[in-house]
């Protein structure tokens, strides 16, 4: 398919103003991804609907509008507005509607979609962070990537992108959780990129993957764009955005490439440097070799994750319940039926020990880590 065959495609599948509405809904996600009956379920709609919710959503991967994160194929599908759709119909989806009996607004009053867009975002994190708040933090956000963004017709998408993503990180409870990933570079068009796509492809739901740049500039680069494309990769990378504390403090693991020193340190995050050729302006046998070495190393880093993570599984299957005062820091194994692990609850040490008290903590430690908690 051409390009111009491509756009047609894409103008043709967006006619509808349903998938106008549900690209609103998945751009303004709190994830930044989902499934189909989640977002069923966000419009109010009985699930049954998520059948044709996940209908429309294969029909914008088809053009390149959205992204299916995770491997592929899945049983439960997750998607993400891709880069492309952002650009070409995120200001179209934020004017559409919201619900019935609303006007639909000019996509040029860039005042009256931010107003739609804190209002949304309002009641999307009304339990951690009052309208007043959001609705800085959007203005903020559009006057940042308004010294950034060539054309002003994206501006008001990827503000919804942005100041989505950045309440997100600023009300979540899991500051620092190993599942939370960061990768850095100066411009944030290639090696961040490239490590961002390739881990949303292996990890799925169990890494929640943000990027950014020291320096951003306007657009991702197009040989790293077109490399990953070969490996039907391009769709999971993002915007240029700048490095903020905000990021750094929500992500556990901080991953820079050759911008360490302008990093913001935080305490209790792991912090990793990879020594990485810039793709930049290189051919494209290089930008290859780039982002063979990049694989490599998240492939590395999503099993040392996973595998730190079913260690705390393994570590959860002795419960505090059945020690006993006459037995401190003996640890007695739980029944199969209890250590089973729960696919409804998340996974990582974060949320088990944070519902555990400190006593069961360092019980599960052993007397040297007692000694060391004292």
């Amino acid at each position: 398919m051409t390009p111009d065959e491509l756009r047609s495609a894409q103008k043709l599948t967006m006619a509808n103003p349903e998938r106008l509405r549900l690209l609103a809904r998945l751009l303004t996600h709190p994830a930044g991804r989902s499934t189909a009956e989640d977002l069923a379920r966000s419009a109010s709609e009985d699930l049954a609907a998520a059948v044709d919710v996940e209908h429309d959503l294969e029909a914008l991967v088809a053009v390149g509008l959205v992204a299916v994160v995770g491997p592929m194929p899945s049983s439960t599908a997750l998607y993400r507005v891709s880069s492309r759709g952002i650009a070409r119909f995120g200001t179209a989806a934020l004017a559409a509607p919201r619900f019935a009996g609303e006007p639909t607004l000019d996509a040029r009053d860039h005042d009256a979609l931010l107003d739609r867009l804190a209002d949304t975002l309002a009641g999307t994190f009304a339990a951690n962070a009052n309208a007043g708040t959001v609705d800085r933090l959007v203005r903020e956000c559009y006057a940042a990537l308004g010294r950034q963004v060539r054309s002003s017709g994206h501006l008001p998408a990827l503000t919804a992108w942005l100041a989505t993503d950045r309440l997100a990180a600023m009300t979540e409870v899991t500051h620092g959780s190993p599942h939370d990933v960061l990768f850095v570079c100066v411009h944030n068009t290639g090696r961040s990129q490239i490590a961002a796509a390739v881990t949303r492809r292996l990890a799925g739901d169990r890494i929640r993957v943000r990027t950014a740049g020291t320096r951003p500039v306007s657009e991702p680069d197009t040989m790293t764009e077109t490399v990953l494309a070969r490996r039907g990769l391009d769709g999971l990378i993002e915007f240029p955005r700048e490095l903020t504390d905000d990021i750094v403090r929500t992500s556990g693991v901080i991953v820079t490439m050759g911008c360490g020193d302008a990093c913001p340190v935080f305490p209790g995050r792991r912090y990793l440097d990879w020594p990485l050729d810039d793709p930049a302006g290189r051919p494209i046998e290089d930008v290859e070799r780039i982002v063979d070495e990049i694989t490599a190393r998240v492939r590395a880093l999503v099993a040392e994750i996973d595998a730190t993570a079913d260690t705390s599984d393994v570590a959860a299957t002795y419960a505090a319940d059945d020690m006993t005062d006459e037995q401190p820091g003996v640890l007695v194994p739980m029944s199969p039926e209890v250590s089973r692990f729960d696919a409804g609850e998340p996974r990582g040490w974060l949320p088990r020990l944070a519902r555990r008290p400190w006593t069961v903590v360092t019980s599960a430690l052993g007397a040297r880590g007692q000694r060391k908690a004292r």
